[in-house]
């Protein structure tokens, strides 16, 4: 898989599908475009049919918007979603 986003520290929208492929232990390869610059005008067009970060490509699939990356990858990993369990997870709500 390879995943394409922005820069993580100006785009939440592309650190978010980011940390849960990396707290899924998912196997992914990262394509950073610096945001509003020639290179990714250039290049986005390549990965995304939107023209926007991030974008997941797997294979001939490409899966665009953070929340639709973030169920794919809760599918890849066979359901899990990434929410902490045991004593990190959160109290029921009463």
């Amino acid at each position: 898989m390879l995943l394409v986003i922005g820069d993580k520290q100006l785009s939440s929208w592309s650190l978010r599908p980011w940390l849960l492929l990396r707290h899924l232990g998912l196997e992914f390869t990262e394509l950073s475009l610096p945001l509003d610059t020639p290179r990714f005008h250039q290049e986005i067009g390549r990965w995304s049919p939107t023209g926007r970060v991030p974008v997941l490509v797997d294979g001939e699939l490409r899966v665009w918007d953070s929340i639709a990356i973030c169920e794919y990858a809760s599918e890849r990993a066979g359901g899990r979603d990434g929410r902490p369990t045991g004593r990190h997870a959160p109290s029921p709500a009463r």
